[in-house]
C-alpha cells in the first residue's frame, strides 16, 4: 500500500482496515467530504457569529463612536 503524507491507515487486532486519519491542513479537500456525509456540522455558535457579523457596523463608524465616547470621558 502506498504511503501518503498526512494520511494514516490503522488496522484492528485482526489486521483489517479500521480507521483512517487525515491531516486536514495537508488535505483540506477532505473537509468538504466530511460536511457532505454529516460528520462536521456548523455549530449554533458559528451561525450566531455569522449572523452578528452580517449585522455589524463598519470600522469607520465604530472609530467615530469610540472617539466620541473617549472625548466625553475626558470632558468630565
Amino acid at each position: 500500500m502506498t504511503r501518503i503524507a498526512g494520511i494514516q491507515i490503522e488496522k484492528d487486532s485482526k489486521g483489517r482496515l479500521a480507521y483512517a486519519r487525515f491531516n486536514l491542513k495537508k488535505h483540506p479537500e477532505v473537509i468538504e467530504l466530511l460536511h457532505k456525509v454529516g460528520a462536521i456540522e456548523e455549530s449554533e455558535f458559528d451561525k450566531e457569529f455569522e449572523e452578528g457579523w452580517k449585522n455589524s457596523i463598519p470600522v469607520d463608524e465604530m472609530k467615530e463612536r469610540i472617539l466620541i465616547r473617549v472625548k466625553k470621558l475626558f470632558e468630565k
